[in-house]
C-alpha cells in the first residue's frame, strides 16, 4: 500500500507543477495535457494576491519553454482579493470553481469567456459591489451560493443553456427585485416580492430554497412541467396562504444528496428516500428510518390555508406536520394514496378544514375513522375508485352540506355519515342526486349495502334516491332524517333493517319499485305516518297489501302516481303539489311541470 501511495504521488508530481508564478497570477500547471488552472497564492491567506485590481486571465501561458492553455480557474483562486476590480476570463476557461472570487468585495465588472460550462459552488459569493453579470450560452450548470451575498446585483440574466442551480445562488442578491429564471429553472425569487405569483410553464426545475424568506409571498402555483424540487423551496414563507403543487410533481429534494435509510443506511430504494424537505428545517430520524421535523420549526408556514399537492406534501409522521395544520381551510391531493400519516395530518386540521378534495388518490379503501369530526368540513369529494366508504369515515362531520357516493363503492360501512347532520343531499353513483336529478341514478353504480346507522341524525336531508342494485339497508340507516319528505327505493332492495326511517315523521310518499315486498321490521318507519302513499308496481299491490307491515300504509300502483301527475298538469288551477315520478321529484304548478330546481319538463 505504502509502495503504491508513493508511486501515485510521484506520477502527481510528474504531471503537476503547483503553484507556478507566471506574470503576476499562480497557476497548476498540468503537464501530460499541457493545461493551466489559476490559482490562489503559495500559501492561501487572507491577503490572497494583495495589491491586484486588474486579472485579465490570459488563454494560454509558457513556461520552461512550455505552452499550457489555461481551461479553469480553480478552488479560492482569488478568495479574499478585496482590492479586485476587475476579471476578464478568456474563451479557453470552461470551469470557474468553488468560491474562486469569493469575498472580492470591490469586483464591479467580470467577463465570462464563451466556453465556461460551469460556475461552481459559492464562485463569486458575497462580491458586494458587483451590480450585474452576463452568463454566457455555454454555461451549463450554477453551483451552490455562486452569487449568495452579491447584494449590489440588480441585473442578471440566465441563459436557457442553464438547466441546474444550486440552492442559494442567489441568496442575499437584494438588489435583485425580479424572480430569476430561465426556460428550464426557477432560481430566486427575491425576498420582497409580495402578492401571488405562478412559476412560469415550462420550466422543470426548482432550484433549493428558491423561495425561501419571501414572508410577503401569499400564493404560489408551480407549472406541470416540473417533476421534482429541491429541499427547503417555500421554507420561511411565512405570509403563504395558498400553494398549488401538480400532480406531475413525483416529490420534492431527497435531504442533503439523494440519501435514504432502510433499517440502516443499505439497501435503498426510491420510498426510504428522504423527501419531505420542502418547508427545510429537517432532521433524520436515524431510528424509525424517516425524516422528522424538529419543534421548533413546526409553524414554519403558520398561516397556509390552500393546499393542492400530491400525497407526499402531506406524507410525514404523525408527530413531524411542520405546516401548521390549525390554518389548513382547503386541502386538494392530486396524487398518490393516503396513509396513515396524511389521514393524521387532516384529523388534526379538524377545527379550520371547510374543504377536501382526494377525489384523485388511488385509494379503494380508507382508514376507519378517516375523516371523523372535521366538523367545519362543508364539502368532501372521495376518490373516484373507492370500492367502500370505512367504519365512521366521514362521523361527525356536522356541517357537511352534500355527499357524492363514487360509482364504484360496492358498501356504505356502519356509521360511515354518522351524525353529518347537516347533509342536505345525497348523490349516488355520480347521477345528479336528488334534489332535481333529471334522470335516473347511474347505472354504473356497484353500491350493494348501506350499513347500520349509515347516515344516522342527518336532519337535513329532503329528499333520499337510492340507486338500482342496493339489497341491503341496515338498521337506523337513516334514522332521526327528520326533515325527509320522500324517497325512492329500487327495484332490487330486499331487506331493511329495524328503525332504519325511524323518527322521518316529515315523509309524504315512498315509491318502491322492488316487485317482491322487501322485508321490514315493526319500527322500520318508526312515527312514520302511515297514511302516506306508497307507490310501487302495479301488478305486486296485492302483496304489498298482504304484508305484515307493509300494509299498514296506503299502498298505490305506479300508475295510480302518473295519474296524479297527468291530471294536475292537465289543470291550471290545481294547488301546487309536489310527486315523485320513475324517482325523479316534480312541482306540478299552474298545468305545467318543473324538476325542483325550476327546470320545465317538456
Amino acid at each position: 500500500m505504502f509502495t503504491l501511495f508513493f508511486a501515485l504521488a510521484a506520477s502527481v508530481g510528474t504531471m503537476f507543477a503547483d503553484g507556478t508564478k507566471i506574470g503576476d497570477l499562480y497557476y497548476n500547471l498540468n503537464a501530460t495535457n499541457q493545461t493551466a488552472e489559476v490559482t490562489y497564492e503559495l500559501k492561501y491567506s487572507a491577503n490572497n494576491y494583495k495589491g491586484l485590481t486588474t486579472a485579465d486571465i490570459p488563454a494560454s501561458v509558457t513556461y520552461s519553454g512550455t505552452t499550457y492553455r489555461v481551461t479553469s480557474i480553480g478552488w479560492r483562486a482569488f478568495d479574499g482579493c478585496s482590492g479586485l476590480t476587475s476579471v476578464t476570463i478568456p474563451n479557453s476557461v470552461t470551469s470557474i470553481g468553488s468560491s474562486a472570487f469569493s469575498g472580492c468585495r470591490g469586483l464591479t465588472s467580470v467577463t465570462i469567456g464563451s466556453s465556461v460550462t460551469s460556475i461552481e459552488f459559492g464562485a463569486f459569493s458575497n462580491c458586494s459591489s458587483l451590480t450585474s453579470i452576463e452568463i454566457p450560452n455555454s454555461v451549463t450548470s450554477i453551483g451552490e451560493y455562486a452569487f449568495s451575498g452579491c447584494s449590489g446585483l440588480t441585473s442578471v440574466i440566465i441563459p436557457n443553456s442553464v438547466t441546474s442551480i444550486g440552492g442559494y445562488a442567489f441568496a442575499g442578491c437584494y438588489g435583485l427585485t425580479s424572480p430569476v429564471y430561465n426556460a428550464h429553472v426557477f432560481a430566486y425569487m427575491p425576498g420582497s416580492y409580495s402578492g401571488a405569483y405562478t412559476i412560469p410553464d415550462g420550466i422543470a426545475s426548482i432550484a433549493d430554497y428558491a423561495f425561501e424568506g419571501c414572508s410577503s409571498l401569499t400564493s404560489i402555483e408551480f407549472p406541470a412541467s416540473v417533476e421534482y424540487f429541491d429541499e427547503g423551496v417555500i421554507n420561511g414563507c411565512t405570509g403563504l396562504v395558498s400553494i398549488k403543487i401538480p400532480s406531475s410533481v413525483l416529490s420534492s429534494g431527497e435531504y442533503y444528496g439523494a440519501e435514504c435509510v432502510n433499517n440502516g443506511w443499505n439497501d435503498c430504494d426510491e420510498y426510504y428516500m428522504y423527501r419531505y424537505t420542502i418547508a427545510g428545517n429537517v432532521r433524520g430520524n436515524f431510528d424509525s428510518g424517516l425524516p422528522y421535523i424538529h419543534e421548533s420549526d413546526r409553524n414554519s408556514l403558520p398561516n397556509l390555508k390552500i393546499v393542492e399537492a400530491p400525497v407526499w406534501f402531506f406524507d410525514v409522521p404523525e408527530d413531524s406536520w411542520a405546516f401548521c395544520p390549525k390554518s389548513l381551510e382547503k386541502v386538494i391531493v392530486n396524487r398518490g394514496e393516503l396513509n396513515d400519516n396524511v389521514f393524521g395530518v387532516i384529523s388534526r386540521s379538524y377545527k379550520t378544514l371547510k374543504s377536501l378534495n382526494v377525489e384523485a388518490v388511488s385509494n379503494t379503501t380508507l382508514a376507519d375513522e378517516a375523516f371523523k369530526d372535521n366538523y367545519n368540513l362543508t364539502e368532501l369529494i372521495l376518490p373516484a375508485n373507492l370500492t367502500s366508504v370505512s367504519y365512521m369515515a366521514v362521523a361527525g362531520c356536522k356541517n357537511l352540506k352534500a355527499i357524492t357516493i363514487p360509482a364504484s363503492v360496492e358498501v356504505i360501512e356502519a356509521s360511515a355519515f354518522e351524525d353529518c347532520r347537516s347533509i342536505q343531499s345525497i348523490t349516488f353513483g355520480g347521477a345528479a342526486g336528488a334534489p332535481g336529478r333529471t334522470a335516473a341514478p347511474a347505472a354504473s353504480s356497484q353500491l350493494k349495502k348501506i350499513g347500520n346507522w349509515a347516515f344516522y341524525n342527518a336532519h337535513e336531508l329532503q329528499h333520499l334516491d337510492i340507486p338500482e342494485g342496493v339489497e341491503e339497508i341496515g338498521d337506523g340507516a337513516f334514522y332521526g332524517c327528520t326533515y325527509l319528505e320522500d324517497m325512492v327505493l329500487p327495484s332490487s332492495i330486499r331487506a331493511i333493517g329495524d328503525n332504519c326511517f325511524a323518527l322521518c315523521g316529515k315523509l309524504t310518499k315512498i315509491v318502491c319499485n322492488a316487485t317482491t315486498p322487501p322485508a321490514i321490521q315493526a319500527k322500520t318507519f318508526y312515527d312514520v305516518n302511515r297514511l302516506i302513499p306508497v307507490y310501487v308496481p302495479d301488478e305486486s299491490v296485492t302483496s304489498y297489501e298482504s304484508d305484515e307491515y307493509w300494509q299498514e300504509f296506503d299502498i298505490q300502483g305506479a300508475s295510480d302516481l302518473e295519474d296524479a301527475v297527468n291530471y294536475t298538469t292537465d289543470n291550471p288551477a290545481a294547488a301546487v303539489t309536489k310527486v315523485m315520478l320513475d324517482g325523479q321529484v316534480l312541482i306540478l304548478r299552474n298545468g305545467k311541470t318543473y324538476t325542483i330546481q325550476g327546470v320545465e319538463v317538456k
